[in-house]
């Protein structure tokens, strides 16, 4: 049987072969901190991302809001221009001697001189 042979292998340990370890090195730690700076630098946009998300939302959520509160607004504002409608035109019937006559005679029976006033007297039909 032949025995097993052992060849040892040198590494030549020239300048050039150092030169390309030293590169390589520098070259991995490069990528690793690049790796770092990407990896915080997607963190960090990731939490800005989520902030923005959430103040959109919630400004979005308030304009709904003060929408809603405007249209309820609105209503009450139409109703009030309804009553100060109603109210000047009261107003002006109020200004008619005519229609304060009338009112008097009809309310208070008052009558002029010489008129006869007759009231209706209200009969509730069962």
């Amino acid at each position: 049987m032949k025995a097993a042979r052992t060849t040892d292998v040198r590494h030549i340990r020239s300048e050039y072969v150092q030169s390309q370890e030293v590169y390589e090195k520098f070259r991995k730690k490069r990528r690793k901190g690049l790796m770092r700076r990407l990896v915080a630098f997607g963190i960090v946009l990731t939490v800005i991302v989520g902030f923005l998300t959430s103040i959109i939302s919630s400004k979005s959520d308030q304009i709904d809001s003060k929408l809603t509160q405007k249209e309820h607004l609105e209503q009450k504002l139409r109703a009030s221009k309804e009553d100060e409608k109603a109210l000047k035109h009261n107003i002006r019937l109020l200004h008619d001697k005519d229609y304060i006559g009338d009112i008097a005679r009809r309310d208070f029976l008052l009558s002029k001189k010489g008129e006869i006033i007759f009231s209706k007297l209200d009969i509730d039909s069962h």
